[in-house]
């Protein structure tokens, strides 16, 4: 991560205290982590409205968090075009501000926020994984204000600085759901590939508490308001959590894709996706922004560790991954 010093001492003091909140924050409270990111955000500059989002596959951005003033909505799904904002953090693997063109980039996209309303002024900054070719591009977060002139560089690079703060935060949480799993056994369903059995199993038993929660309130002393309330306030939460936990198992591959893309380098394997999307080698090469010849050379080595001959064949051992 970049050093703090390259902030003004009041904000540098903000995010050192945003930082040790989240990294003491308990595994799997996704939700809290994220709303953590957006308050902190907010007391350092105006924010109207803010989502994190994930991408899938070369279509699909996965959004478990997503804040409209005055309150946080559903989290959800949604495609993204090759001329969006999605796309052009995920080619490009930097900031974008609503200054550098007017904000023309951010309003082709789905709107956020008061539908009445564009955005006067934005960041977006791409979510960074460490891999060994470099760091991957997993998603992108955004904050956005109907006031304009609100943001600068500064609050930018502070938005980027908590970005690398949450992916940490994240890939901390698979590591540590991995070391319980190789130590006690079993499994946990917040890390590794899915089966279509696992997602419904999954989805039955988050019904199943969201059921028996719903049957003890009806079986308590209903007269009692105060005591309802406080109910139905847990069950809403129940319900946020579900909502989060549901959405962000669309992010994760099918079992079956899995074995074959467990086979390939990070690199190969974004070429093997771009593959099943029936993308030109050329058109790979400009979505990656690497040459042609690199191509030819990953779309190689993905035949040769898919025992296939032909690209078509990698989308149809791909497709479950879809």
């Amino acid at each position: 991560m970049s050093d703090l010093n390259q902030f003004s001492p009041q904000l540098a003091e903000i995010l050192r205290d945003a930082y040790r909140t989240v990294s003491y924050l308990p595994a799997g409270q996704r939700r809290k982590l994220y709303n953590q990111w957006r308050v902190t955000m907010g007391t350092i500059a105006p924010v109207d409205s803010f989502y994190v989002a994930f991408f899938r596959d070369n279509q699909y951005l996965v959004l478990p968090y997503i804040f409209d003033t005055p309150k946080e909505e559903p989290p959800g799904h949604q495609t993204y075009g090759p001329d969006r904002l999605a796309a052009w953090i995920k080619k490009n693997a930097k900031p974008y501000l609503y200054g550098m063109d007017d904000g023309q980039l951010l309003n082709r996209g789905h709107s956020f926020g008061d539908q009445e309303r564009l955005s006067r002024d934005a960041i977006a900054v791409p979510l960074l994984e460490p891999s060994v070719d470099g760091p991957t591009v997993i998603g992108l977060a955004s904050m956005q204000c109907y006031q304009s002139g609100v943001y600068n560089e500064e609050i930018a690079r502070a938005f980027q600085w908590l970005a690398e703060s949450v992916v940490r935060a994240l890939a901390r949480e698979r590591e540590d759901v991995a070391q319980e799993t190789r130590l006690f056994g079993g499994g946990d369903l917040s890390v590794g590939p899915m089966s279509v059995v696992d997602v419904v199993e999954a989805f039955g038993h988050r019904l199943e508490q969201l059921r028996s929660k719903i049957i003890g309130i009806t079986e308590n002393d209903l007269s009692d308001q105060e005591a309802v309330l406080r109910e139905v306030s847990g069950l809403r939460d129940m319900c946020e959590r579900a909502q989060s936990e549901m959405n962000e198992l669309l992010m994760r591959p099918s079992v079956e894709a899995q074995i074959f893309l467990d086979k390939l380098t990070s690199r190969e394997q974004e070429v093997a996706l771009l593959m099943a999307d029936d993308l030109t080698n050329e058109e790979i090469a400009n979505e990656l922004g690497i040459t042609v010849p690199t191509v030819k050379t990953h779309v190689t080595h993905v035949l040769d560790k898919f025992g296939v001959r032909q690209r078509a064949a990698v989308a149809a051992k791909l497709r479950p991954y879809g």
